[in-house]
């Protein structure tokens, strides 16, 4: 790509990088893949300056944030590219360099974790940063936060961040308000982008629409439930009678998610999976399944009185919610969802208690107060490490 540095300047940046102390991000996770998103929407070449609108999202994201200065960066094999930069001086913009090696830039960073917000409360703390911005000569910045540019096929094509000279923290809402912002400026780009494509090719061929078609989401909420002890009914109930009752479960439950607006994935076995936040982007995606999951649980018990009355085996049910970053989609002729934001429900859930609402800290954040919680212990996920996380007794509102 146009601007990417030559083996020799590439040299002469690690040596740099070994004296300030910088350790780069070496084989970021589908690297190559990313490079060709980076292409296919020819963003590192693309002037954003010259459309107003990418200017007018930076200069929100200063004024979310408290910050004075705002950026648009896009992160190639070896450069980071300043796009568009809000709250220089007209001195200061004469002598700002839009390029600088990715090896010395923040930026870099939020590609070990391409679908996570990059915050750093103080420079001269994190172990990423706090040798080079302890230098004399060093910059005086002091606080960073970073929301990723997040391309429909989910790859990362930069970030949208926010600087300041003084350490500080954001806030939840903050967070998420530069979250959306990145989203817009995402959004902008991929609809110019296939505005562009559709005057030079406008058919599919059918092999091509058979592929599995997704669209990334920065943020949902994935619910999934299952019923306790499933085996055991298979074992103890006739066939008809066990299908006939999971399917009366599932066809109430297919209800409740339709009046919060959810959006049911899937059945898989004994097992529903829904999310909130893709048919629909709204802000209270993570109340609305939360929502969905009480009346799950209120159906369940009410069969069971029933259940009971006829001397028949009770169900219980648990779920498990999580919020955060995917891709949704069609693979062949079903819809479904992929991330690791869907894994981590479907741990939250296996882990969870009977009659119990288990959710991520993340989850609890998006509810932002209007939950009663009861803490768990840290809790090993599977292949996830140690979390901290909550069952959920109720909702306020």
């Amino acid at each position: 790509m146009s601007g990417e540095l030559k083996q020799q300047e590439l040299e002469q940046v690690r040596k740099l990088c070994s004296e300030q102390g910088i350790n780069p991000v070496r084989n970021p996770p589908n690297e190559d893949l990313r490079l060709t998103e980076l292409k296919r929407l020819n963003i590192l070449e693309k002037d954003l300056e010259q459309d107003p609108r990418y200017s007018s999202l930076t200069e929100v994201a200063s004024y979310l944030t408290e910050c004075p200065y705002s950026a648009i960066n896009i992160l190639g094999s070896t450069v980071q590219r300043c796009k568009i930069i809000f709250g220089l001086s007209k001195d200061e913009e004469k002598d700002f360099e839009r390029d600088e090696p990715r090896d010395l830039s923040i930026c870099q960073f939020s590609l070990t974790s391409p679908h996570q917000p990059l915050i750093i409360d103080n420079l001269l703390e994190d172990e990423r940063t706090k040798k080079k911005y302890s230098l004399p000569e060093s910059s005086p910045l002091r606080f960073y936060a970073g929301a990723p540019l997040i391309s429909s096929r989910g790859f990362s094509l930069g970030t949208l961040c926010v600087v300041d000279g003084s350490p500080k923290s954001l806030k939840h809402n903050q967070v998420e308000g530069l979250r959306i912002l990145a989203d817009q400026i995402v959004s902008l780009i991929e609809s110019e982008h296939e505005a562009k494509q559709s005057e030079v090719n406008e058919a599919k061929t059918n092999e091509q629409a058979s592929e599995t078609s997704g669209h990334y989401f920065s943020s949902a909420t994935i619910l999934f439930a299952d019923f306790v002890g499933f085996t055991s009914k298979v074992e103890n109930l006739e066939p008809g009678e066990l299908l006939a009752t999971l399917d009366m479960f599932f066809k109430g439950f297919d209800k409740i998610v339709q009046k919060y607006k959810v959006r049911k994935i899937k059945t898989i076995g004994d097992a529903y999976m829904c999310a909130g936040g893709i048919s629909e982007k709204r802000s209270n995606h993570a109340r609305e399944v939360c929502k969905a999951a009480f009346d799950m649980l209120r159906f369940v018990e009410a069969t069971n009185l029933q259940q009971e009355i006829l001397g028949k085996e009770r169900w219980e049910l648990r779920i498990g919610i999580h919020s955060g970053a995917l891709i949704a989609g069609t693979s062949g002729d079903s819809f479904d969802i992929w991330g690791d934001a869907v894994n981590i429900a479907a741990r939250l859930e296996s882990s969870s208690d009977p009659g119990k609402i288990h959710i991520s800290e993340k989850t609890k954040d998006y509810l932002e107060g209007v939950g009663q919680l009861t803490p768990r212990e840290k809790i090993t996920l599977k292949g996830k490490g140690t979390w901290n996380t909550f069952f959920l007794e109720s909702l306020t509102s």
